[in-house]
């Protein structure tokens, strides 16, 4: 077994003797960590190095690799249809993505959300606007199955299912910068729904997602740059796709849905979400993002054939969502 410091010198020497890790090597780094073989600092010292560079697809896949393994099995057996990570948190919009995943599970799409709300303190997190939309948290696969079996849509926090990667996304608060890991986490697909739909922040990092999914033999996804890093489209700009649709890597533009819009708004909470749920208030830039969104959604899982009639279908179910 090689030492972790073999780890750090294949990333950090010189610019001519430096090469990413492989897959595997990615994947053997961080079991011997998660194992008790490495010291935190020296996996801070490569995922820094790593994060310096941007990391490849291939440390990505590795990555994600080594923390599913630790995920409870129990959480496969939830028959979920659609993984939905919540990862960045908002903060100039509120977080829309809450009301198209709603409305699909309120169409027989079952959505499992998860996320940690500790990623990033100044943002209004996702999880804080569950409870007034009627989505419910749970802590075990059983409450889950329970919740998901009457629902068809639940929450449940980073903590519930890999532990160990908690402590790890707070390396970003004590060195100032996000990590790999913070890549790896909107990938962990815990139950192992079919498709997935992952929010960056940064442009670029989409195909990064997507290559990673490949490599780890993922079958339907989808990233795109996000409102605020969330898996939420913002309805003001074109939108590049980078995914993987049975099993094949693709790019798609789906082009600007809401011409002239401000990308700014006043309250941010669950509160004006519900409002705005059940027509007390019209906000027109959030119901562009909500359809937007959930038409993504709806040309991934083939509900629908193409951009058009998925964004009609959404559409149609926004302005059926009371019948």
């Amino acid at each position: 077994m090689p030492a972790f410091s073999e780890f750090i010198k294949h990333v950090g020497r010189g610019e001519k003797g430096r090469r990413p890790l492989t897959q595997q090597e990615a994947r053997k780094a961080l079991d011997m960590y998660l194992d008790g073989k490495a010291e935190l600092l020296q996996l801070a010292v490569l995922l820094m190095l790593q994060r310096v560079r941007c990391e490849t697809g291939e440390e990505a896949a590795g990555y994600i690799q080594s923390l599913r393994s630790r995920i409870d099995d129990g959480w496969q057996d939830l028959a979920v249809d659609l993984d939905w990570p919540c990862f960045a948190g908002k903060r100039r919009q509120p977080p829309w993505l809450l009301l198209a995943a709603k409305l699909l599970a309120q169409n027989g799409i079952r959505v499992l959300l998860h996320g940690h709300a500790s990623v990033d303190a100044l943002k209004y997190q996702i999880e804080s606007a569950c409870p007034d939309l009627g989505i419910r948290q749970a802590e075990t696969p059983e409450q889950a199955k329970a919740i998901l079996a009457h629902d068809d849509i639940c929450y449940i926090p980073l903590s519930a299912y890999c532990e160990p990667l908690v402590d790890l996304l707070a390396l970003r608060n004590q060195v100032g910068l996000r990590t790999p890991l913070n890549t790896v986490a909107r990938s962990l697909n815990p139950t192992n729904a079919p498709y997935a739909i992952h929010g960056i922040f940064h442009q670029g990092y989409e195909q990064l997602h997507a290559e990673a999914a490949s490599l780890i033999g993922d079958r339907n996804m989808v990233a795109f740059k996000g409102e605020g890093g969330e898996s939420e489209r913002s309805p003001r700009t074109a939108c590049r796709i980078a995914g993987i649709a049975d099993g094949q890597l693709f790019n798609e533009e789906w082009p600007t849905f809401l011409e002239g819009a401000s990308g700014k708004h006043g309250e941010i909470s669950g509160e004006y979400l519900r409002q705005v749920w059940e027509g007390n208030i019209d906000n027109n830039y959030g119901i562009h993002a909500v359809i937007s969104t959930m038409a993504i959604v709806l040309k991934m899982i083939k509900a629908c054939p193409d951009q058009q009639s998925a964004l009609e279908q959404a559409q149609l179910w926004w302005d059926h969502r009371h019948q």
